[in-house]
């Protein structure tokens, strides 16, 4: 696996992952697919604005009044075709949304 920063690259074993995740990098399989974002990973105000959006426009057509926070995390990653796994907290589809959108 390899942690990947801006432009740099290095292979990593299981017990560097960790510091280089503190570092900001991004921790990849082989072919480039994110295993673990790091902690300090943001989101661009767009990206933010334009989920928010998305968001508000699910709320008009559904009666969210007694929906949890997790329910309309999960309602929106089904409208957008993102597998959630078995994401059991709301970080969790977050962190799901998140990568799918990058």
């Amino acid at each position: 696996m390899y942690a990947i920063k801006a432009n740099k690259m290095y292979e990593v074993d299981n017990n560097s992952k960790k510091a280089y995740l503190t570092q900001g990098y991004d921790i990849t399989d082989e072919k480039g697919n994110i295993i673990e974002r790091s902690p300090k990973a943001t989101v661009s105000y767009s990206e933010y604005e334009k989920v928010t959006k998305q968001l508000e426009e699910l709320k008009k057509g559904t009666d969210i009044s007694t929906m949890t926070l997790y329910e309309l995390l999960a309602k929106y990653a089904e409208i957008k075709g993102i597998n959630i796994g078995q994401a059991a907290s709301e970080e969790g589809i977050l962190k799901k949304i998140k990568e799918a959108a990058e």
